[in-house]
């Protein structure tokens, strides 16, 4: 996993991802790390399990407060449009997760992306992520602000947010 989130922070997601195939034949507990950040950063998802069932066996084993990996996960899988809202809602309700959460800073940040504008969405995202650590980040922030990156053609940007933010929980 170590390994995995250098390679991520450096940029060099297409590399990791050539990793899939071994992260696929680890056992589960072992690889939920790895799988994870492959999930959220990877390019091409193809080959990577992103079924409700493995989402949901991520979330039993997930041992961080509040199973705040998790719920960063499930919110950057679903701004990246990599998991349906249906099962992220179910997910979300499931676990209490509160990536359904709204705020000002929330309705700003979609607003902005839904006018375009891809400067402001990216400024808007650091403001939002302003926390001592990213043990505090909202669920709901990540949600929002990936799928604003995304939203505005900023994917690379928006994967790597993702990835970075979990691997630092």
């Amino acid at each position: 996993a170590n390994r995995m989130a250098s390679m991520l922070a450096a940029g060099f997601d297409r590399e990791a991802a050539q990793w899939a195939g071994a992260v696929r034949r680890m056992d589960d507990r072992f690889a939920d790390p790895s799988w994870a950040m492959l999930a959220l950063a990877a390019p091409n998802t193809s080959g990577l399990d992103l079924s409700f069932g493995r989402i949901n066996a991520f979330i039993s084993r997930d041992q961080s407060p509040r199973k705040h990996r998790s719920a960063l996960l499930v919110a950057g899988l679903a701004g990246l449009g990599r998991i349906d809202g249906d099962t992220a809602d179910r997910l979300n309700r499931r676990n209490d997760l509160g990536i359904e959460r709204r705020s000002r800073w929330t309705r700003l940040l979609d607003r902005s992306a839904e006018l375009g504008q891809a400067g402001t969405v990216l400024i808007m995202t650091g403001t939002g992520f302003q926390a001592a650590s990213l043990d505090q980040l909202p669920s709901s922030h990540l949600f929002h602000a990936v799928a604003a990156l995304k939203r505005t053609g900023q994917d690379f940007t928006a994967r790597m947010i993702a990835a970075e933010a979990l691997s630092r929980t």
